[in-house]
């Protein structure tokens, strides 16, 4: 109870610090988001039973294209995160606080700045949910752009039947609960990874700073 009283306190007096770190959190969990949903989208599109929209070598392609993509920028992400919790800890050592307070302290502030952003990244989506289509939409088109030679519509029946428009809306070939719940399950694997990120910086740190005294001591 008095780290999360320490917190709300710290919070209260680097207001500015702490919306800078809830920002730099809802712009991670746009893109790793964004990303992974994406991912899911062709998982859904590739076991589709009405219409193959892509051979197993363009999906594999596609696939790479965004995993290759939430991986560097997971990497980016973290190594921010890494940054701005290693100026956090440094720029509070004047503080009265022990470092092992400090450091839970900064790793709550930042689970709480986590937790607000996936609050706002939620509210976005629910009342803005045309404006995030057409943003995947256009991520989306970006991948299919690597793919040589990809055609534009797909017949039914291979040969012959109705044409299937590769580059039609992401609505048109999924309907709006599957594409809710592929959300939730690309923002819950988003949050996760930031979360158990946080929980092995907050650990790190935590031995490194128990090795350095004891170095210290000696």
């Amino acid at each position: 109870m008095e780290l999360f009283s320490t917190t709300l306190s710290t919070i209260k007096r680097h207001r500015i610090q702490f919306s800078i770190s809830w920002v730099i959190y809802l712009v991670a969990l746009f893109i790793l988001t964004s990303l992974g949903m994406l991912r899911l989208v062709l998982n859904q599109l590739d076991s589709s039973h009405q219409i193959q929209l892509f051979t197993r070598k363009e999906i594999e392609q596609l696939q790479h294209y965004f995993s290759f993509r939430l991986l560097v920028s997971a990497i980016t992400l973290f190594a921010i995160l890494l940054v701005f919790f290693a100026i956090r800890i440094h720029r509070q050592k004047k503080s009265t606080a022990s470092i092992k307070q400090l450091i839970y302290s900064t790793g709550l502030e930042f689970i709480i700045g986590l937790l607000i952003a996936a609050t706002c990244l939620i509210v976005f989506f629910t009342i803005f949910e045309p404006v995030y289509e057409s943003i995947l939409q256009a991520i989306y088109h970006q991948g299919l752009n690597q793919i040589k030679e990809l055609p534009n519509f797909v017949l039914s029946n291979g040969t012959s039947g109705i044409a299937y428009s590769i580059r039609s809306s992401l609505s048109f070939e999924l309907s709006s609960t599957t594409l809710l719940d592929l959300f939730f399950c690309a923002l819950a694997k988003a949050v996760f990874s930031l979360f158990l990120y946080l929980c092995v910086l907050i650990i790190s740190f935590r031995l490194i700073s128990t090795t350095t005294r004891k170095k210290n001591v000696r």
